[in-house]
C-alpha cells in the first residue's frame, strides 16, 4: 500500500459521504466503478484493503457514531463544562457547553450592563462547570434558497440545540481534564495579549499563535476570505512547519540527538494542537507531522509524501465521519495534498521564486474551485497575485514577529508597545490596500450557485488541465492552468443565456419586502425594494462586531448566488426602512443601472449619501409616476401609482403591474385601503392573477372590494416571523380564504420563487419547510 494511501483515503471519504444520505448516489456509483476497476485489473490485495476500511467505517458509522440529540427541547436548565472560548460580542455572550449528558449545546446570553460584561469576562474560564437556566431553541434551516444552513453546519459538529440563557450560575472553577487545562491556558494567553497589545496587533497575534479569530475586524476577515487568503490567518501546516522546523533546527544545532528531538516534538505536538484550537487544519497538520516523525524513528528510508497526509485523513474520518462535510477539512486536505504533489515539480520546472509562487497559487485555486465556488459563489481575479505577497509576508515575517512579541511580553512587559508599533506599522499599508480592493466588485469572478453537472464539469476540466500542465511544464503552460476558470465561466454564462425560464423571487427579509425578478434568457434583472433591519442605538460596549444586515447578508448573497452581477433597475417603492434599509448592503457591491423612486420619496441623510454614491458610480436616478412604463428589453412594467402626493408615505408607494409568463402580476408596496380605492376608481378593469399583498398583510390594506375587483388566484405576503405587529392580520387571512385565494407567506415558507417562460407560469417553490 506504500504510495497508495491517498486512494484509500478517497474511498473512505466517499463511503462517509454515501452513509450521510446527502446526494449519496454519486459516491456509491464512484465506489462501485472503482471496485470493478480494481477487480478487472486484478488488484485483489488493494481491493481487499479498501473493502475492509469501508466496512470498518460502516460499522463505526452505524454503531459508534450518533447523529441524534438526547434532549427533547423542553429542558429549562442544563449543567456542564464550558467547552470553548467565551465570545463576548457586544451585549451577547456565546459559548459551547458540554453538558453532563455528554451532548454539546450552544449557549447565548444577553448581557444587561457593562458591569456585568466585565464581571463575566473576568470570571468565565474554559473548563469551568456551569448551570444554565433558559429556553432551548433548535437552529433553523435556511429560509432563503442560498442562505447559510446553520442547522446542518451545527449538526455536522454534533450540536442540535441552542439555549437562550436567562441566568448563569458557576458550579465549580475547574473540572481538571487535559482539554479543559489547555483550553483555559489558551484563554489566559489570548486575554494576556488583548491586555498588552494594540487591537490590530492583538487580533493578528491571537489568530496566528492561538487560532482565535473572535476579535478580528469583520471587514478585514471578509477581505482575506474574498481574495482567497483566509488560510494565512489560521494555524495550519505552514505554521507547524515553521514552529517545529525551527525547534528541530535549534535542538540539532546545540547537539541534541535526532531521535531525542523527534520524541520531544512528538510529545509536544498534541499540546500545540490543543493550544491552537484543534480546528481541522491544525489537527490534519499535527497528525501528518506526527506520522512523519514517528516514521523517521521506525524506518530509515523516506515515506512517500502523500502517505502521511492520507493516513491523517483516514484517522480523522474514522474518528468523525461527518468531518468530510466540514469546509475547513476539505480545503485543508485539498490544498495540502496538491502542494505536496506539485511543489517538487514546480521547483524543478520554474527557477524563479515569483513564478513558483504564482504556479502554486494557481494550482491551489484550481484544487479548491469545486469547494469554494459552491459555497461562496465567486473567486477573486487577483487572489493569485495577492497570495504571492501575503503568504510569505504573513508566514515568514508577521508570524515570527508575533511569536517574538508574545514571548518577549512574558519576560519583559515594557516591550509590548514597541512590538505593537512594529506589527501595526508592517500591517497598516497591506491591510489598507486589501480593504480598498475588497470594495471593487469587478475584481470578483461570479459563478453563482453551480448545479451538480456543472461541478462535475469543473472537476473534469481541472483534472485535464493538471495533466496537460504536467506534460509541458514551461512558462506557457501556466496559461493552461487558467483555462478551467475561463471555461467554467463560459459554461455558466451560456447555461443562463440558454435558459428560457424567468423567475420572480420573494426573498425572506423578515418584516420587509424584497422581490427579485429575472427575465428569460437573462434579458434583465429587476429588484423591487431591499428589505431593511432596524438597528436600535446601543451603547458602545453593547454594539456587535458585525450585526445582521439584511441587504448584505440576504439580498446581496442571493444576487451573487443567482449570478446577478448587475441590476438593470432597482425600484424603491417608498421610504419605509423595512423597504429601503438594505440598500446600504448593496451599494458598492452590485452595479445598478437605474434607481427608480417615487417623486414623493423623501430620503433621509443616509439615503441621500447612498444615492450620491450610486450616481457617482454611473447609476441613473429616475422618478416614477402613474402612467409611466419601465421597459426592460421586451418586458414592460406599468406604473399605476403614485397618483399624487399622499399624506401617508405608504400611499406614495410605487405600484407596478406586469404580465409575466402569461399571468398578471401586481406589486403593491405598502399601499393602504385608501390607495387601493383610488386605483380601483382609475383602473376599473384592473385584474391580477398574482397579488403581492400590501403592507405585509396588515388590515390597513387588502380590502374586500380590492380582492373582489382584482380576483387574484395567488396572494403573497412578505412578513417576519412572530413580528410585533401581528402581520398578517387574521381578517386579511380570512378574506383570502373566503375567496379561495392560494396564499403564500414568507414567515412560514421562507423565500418563494415562481418560474415562468414566455407563455406560462411553470411552477413555484419555497425555501423552507417548517
Amino acid at each position: 500500500m506504500t504510495g497508495k494511501w491517498h486512494l484509500a483515503a478517497l474511498c473512505v471519504c466517499m463511503t462517509a459521504w454515501a452513509l450521510s444520505g446527502r446526494n449519496g448516489t454519486v459516491p456509491v456509483l464512484l465506489l462501485i466503478s472503482y471496485s470493478f476497476y480494481l477487480v478487472f485489473r486484478r488488484h485483489y490485495r488493494m481491493f481487499a484493503v479498501f473493502l475492509a476500511l469501508m466496512l470498518i467505517l460502516v460499522v463505526d458509522f452505524t454503531f459508534v457514531q450518533t447523529d441524534k440529540s438526547i434532549f427533547s427541547g423542553r429542558e429549562k436548565q442544563l449543567s456542564g463544562r464550558m467547552a470553548s472560548l467565551p465570545d463576548f460580542d457586544g451585549d451577547r455572550l456565546r459559548f459551547k457547553l458540554k453538558t453532563s449528558q455528554g451532548e454539546t449545546v450552544i449557549v447565548d446570553y444577553l448581557l444587561k450592563t457593562r458591569v456585568e460584561k466585565e464581571r463575566l469576562r473576568q470570571l468565565i474560564r474554559v473548563g469551568q462547570l456551569w448551570r444554565v437556566i433558559g429556553a432551548m431553541d433548535q437552529p433553523m434551516a435556511p429560509t432563503n434558497f442560498h442562505g447559510f444552513d446553520q442547522q446542518q453546519y451545527l449538526k455536522q459538529h454534533h450540536i442540535y440545540w441552542k439555549m437562550k440563557a436567562k441566568k448563569l450560575h458557576m458550579q465549580a472553577q475547574s473540572s481538571y481534564n487535559m482539554i479543559g487545562f489547555f483550553g483555559g491556558f489558551r484563554q489566559d494567553q489570548t486575554d494576556w495579549i488583548n491586555a498588552r497589545f494594540t487591537s490590530p496587533s492583538a487580533q493578528m497575534m491571537n489568530a496566528l499563535l492561538f487560532g482565535s479569530d473572535q476579535q478580528m475586524d469583520p471587514a478585514l476577515s471578509e477581505a482575506y476570505r474574498q481574495f482567497g487568503l483566509v488560510h494565512v490567518l489560521v494555524v495550519s501546516g505552514m505554521h507547524i512547519a515553521v514552529v517545529f522546523g525551527s525547534l528541530y533546527y535549534l535542538f540539532r544545532r546545540v547537539g541534541v540527538v535526532r531521535e531525542y528531538v523527534a520524541v520531544f516534538l512528538l510529545l509536544l505536538m498534541p499540546a500545540y494542537v490543543l493550544l491552537t484550537g484543534a480546528e481541522p487544519s491544525v489537527v490534519r497538520s499535527g497528525i501528518t507531522a506526527s506520522i512523519v516523525l514517528l516514521f523517521s524513528l521506525i524506518r530509515r528510508h523516506k515515506m512517500p509524501v502523500s502517505d502521511p497526509i492520507s493516513i491523517a485523513c483516514l484517522v480523522m474520518v474514522f474518528l468523525d465521519p461527518n468531518i468530510v462535510f466540514d469546509l475547513g477539512f476539505q480545503l485543508s486536505f485539498a490544498i495540502a495534498f496538491v502542494v505536496l504533489i506539485a511543489a517538487p515539480i514546480v521547483a524543478q520546472a520554474y527557477p524563479s521564486f515569483i513564478l513558483r509562487m504564482i504556479v502554486l497559487s494557481l494550482i491551489c485555486e484550481l484544487a479548491t474551485f469545486p469547494i469554494i465556488v459552491p459555497n461562496f459563489y465567486q473567486i477573486s481575479l487577483i487572489g493569485v497575485v495577492l497570495g504571492v505577497f501575503f503568504v510569505p509576508f504573513i508566514t515568514f515575517l508577521i508570524f515570527p514577529l508575533c511569536a517574538t512579541a508574545y514571548f518577549a511580553s512574558l519576560f519583559w512587559a515594557d516591550s509590548s508597545p514597541f512590538f505593537s508599533w512594529a506589527v501595526d506599522a508592517l500591517l497598516l499599508l497591506p491591510h489598507q490596500i486589501l480593504l480598498k480592493l475588497a470594495q471593487i466588485p469587478s475584481l470578483q469572478m461570479v459563478y453563482g450557485a453551480l448545479s451538480g453537472w456543472q461541478i462535475c464539469t469543473s472537476v473534469v476540466l481541472i483534472f485535464l488541465s493538471f495533466l496537460l500542465w504536467e506534460q509541458y511544464r514551461n512558462k506557457k503552460a501556466i496559461l493552461i492552468l487558467c483555462i478551467p476558470f475561463l471555461m467554467m465561466y463560459l459554461v455558466v454564462m451560456l447555461t443562463d443565456y440558454a435558459d428560457p425560464r424567468g423567475s420572480v423571487t420573494f426573498l425572506d427579509v423578515g418584516q420587509g419586502d424584497s422581490i427579485l425578478i429575472q427575465l428569460p434568457h437573462r434579458q434583465g434583472a429587476l429588484l423591487i425594494d431591499t428589505g431593511g433591519t432596524i438597528q436600535f442605538e446601543k451603547e458602545k460596549w453593547a454594539r456587535r462586531r458585525k450585526p445582521f444586515e439584511v441587504g448584505r447578508d440576504v439580498v446581496l448573497n442571493e444576487l451573487v448566488a443567482q449570478r446577478v452581477t448587475h441590476l438593470d433597475a432597482l425600484v424603491l417603492t417608498h421610504r419605509d426602512y423595512d423597504h429601503v434599509g438594505g440598500l446600504q448592503g448593496i451599494v458598492g457591491k452590485t452595479a445598478v443601472r437605474k434607481l427608480l423612486v417615487s417623486p414623493y420619496h423623501d430620503p433621509d441623510l443616509q439615503e441621500r449619501q447612498l444615492f450620491k454614491k450610486l450616481s457617482a458610480s454611473g447609476t441613473a436616478i429616475q422618478l416614477l409616476r402613474s402612467g409611466m412604463t419601465l421597459q426592460l428589453k421586451t418586458q414592460a412594467f406599468h406604473v399605476l401609482s403614485p397618483l399624487e402626493d399622499a399624506k401617508d408615505s405608504n400611499d406614495n408607494s410605487v405600484v407596478l403591474y406586469a404580465v409575466l409568463g402569461g399571468k398578471r402580476w401586481l406589486f403593491t408596496g405598502d399601499l393602504s385601503i385608501s390607495g387601493e380605492r383610488e386605483l380601483m376608481q382609475r383602473y376599473p378593469n384592473l385584474r391580477a392573477d398574482v397579488l403581492k399583498l400590501g403592507h405585509h398583510g396588515s388590515r390597513t390594506s387588502t380590502s374586500e372590494a380590492w380582492l373582489e375587483q382584482l380576483n387574484p388566484a395567488v396572494g403573497v405576503i412578505s412578513c417576519g416571523r412572530a413580528n410585533r405587529y401581528g402581520h398578517p392580520h387574521p381578517e386579511v387571512v380570512q378574506a383570502l380564504r373566503k375567496r379561495d385565494v392560494f396564499s403564500l407567506r414568507t414567515d412560514r415558507s421562507g423565500a418563494i420563487r415562481f418560474w415562468f417562460d414566455l407563455t406560462k407560469m411553470s411552477s413555484f417553490e419555497h425555501a423552507y419547510d417548517p
